[in-house]
């Protein structure tokens, strides 16, 4: 009997549930230690989006786009409200989860050339409510504050009373973290949920490239000129390679460079436009962030990215012998 597969894996036994089950592996140490730091209302917010958005895209699936009930329900959808929730501080009130389903469903939907995504649906959720809810999506809490994993909305007096500055705050003074680049990289930092967990995020890179979920090549593309730039543009108070670690760790860099580069509904298929996207990538979120503060404006450049991202396989696709 032929195994079902479907593309773009119609070279190989994988079909597109057990390459999303792929990812909810990879997504496991990231939640693990981010329970480990912030507590169980991480698990909440966490099932709220991944629930909703599979709730939501099988009723758009269903009733929208009139598919059968079997094709309807889409794991990927909750894999990319995981990865959604991954993108929020733990302070944020519990119906916000369910306002980020809303537009990871939105973008997941949305398509343009040859079927391809317009933008990665988990990095779409997190820019949008960035630009609609600032003060909920910077306000960061120091690690080991656990709070209440049910209360919908937490108290703005205990909220304040553990409430920190972020690494790319700042960055946007000048200045470097102050617990230094290895509080970064194990993960003992302010941040988003899931992108301060540096560490788990590498562990979990090695999962998709060993299991080939995955490609390395965007990840350094994204990340190496990134490295570069830091180094050559420091801050004026800071040791120039002690900024440049800084700038990687800072932010949301190192998570994007793994999981929004290996989107492969919103990136290249081919290896050397997927370079030219991380490389890309990695420049406009340096240069974007030097302009624009505290903001993460590297989800924009990724979403920017995934705009062109047919056009730039098309131009690195190979040509036929003797095609003009």
């Amino acid at each position: 009997m032929k195994n079902k597969i479907s593309a773009p894996f119609v070279h190989t036994t994988a079909t597109r549930a057990s390459f999303a089950g792929e990812w909810l592996v990879a997504a496991a140490p990231i939640a693990v230690w981010s329970v480990f730091m912030f507590g169980a209302r991480v698990i909440t917010i966490c099932l709220i989006c991944a629930i909703m958005s599979l709730a939501l895209d099988f009723a758009v699936s269903r009733f929208v786009f009139k598919l059968q009930p079997s094709a309807s329900l889409d794991l990927w959808a909750f894999v990319y409200g995981i990865f959604a929730a991954f993108m929020m501080p733990v302070s944020v009130p519990l119906w916000l989860p369910a306002v980020a389903a809303v537009f990871v469903v939105l973008a997941k939907n949305l398509r343009v050339l040859r079927g391809k995504r317009l933008f990665n649906p988990f990095v779409f959720s997190a820019a949008a409510l960035n630009v609609m809810f600032p003060a909920y999506m910077t306000t960061f809490t120091k690690p080991f504050a656990y709070f209440s994993a049910f209360d919908i909305s937490l108290d703005p007096l205990l909220v304040d009373g553990y409430k920190v500055i972020s690494p790319l705050m700042y960055m946007a003074d000048g200045s470097v973290y102050e617990d230094g680049i290895f509080a970064q990289l194990y993960g003992f930092a302010s941040g988003n949920i899931g992108e301060i967990a540096i560490t788990a995020i590498f562990v979990a890179a090695i999962w998709l490239f060993v299991r080939r979920s995955g490609d390395w090549r965007p990840v350094l593309s994204f990340l190496v000129p990134m490295l570069l730039l830091g180094l050559v543009f420091p801050s004026s108070d800071a040791e120039s390679n002690y900024f440049a670690f800084s700038v990687l760790f800072s932010g949301g860099a190192v998570f994007l460079a793994v999981f929004a580069c290996n989107e492969s509904g919103t990136v290249p298929m081919t290896r050397l436009g997927r370079l030219a996207f991380g490389a890309a990538c990695g420049i406009m979120t340096f240069g974007l962030r030097k302009l624009g503060g505290s903001f993460e404006w590297g989800y924009f450049a990724v979403l920017l990215m995934n705009a062109v991202s047919p056009f730039i396989e098309s131009i690195t696709k190979p040509k036929a012998i003797g095609h003009k």
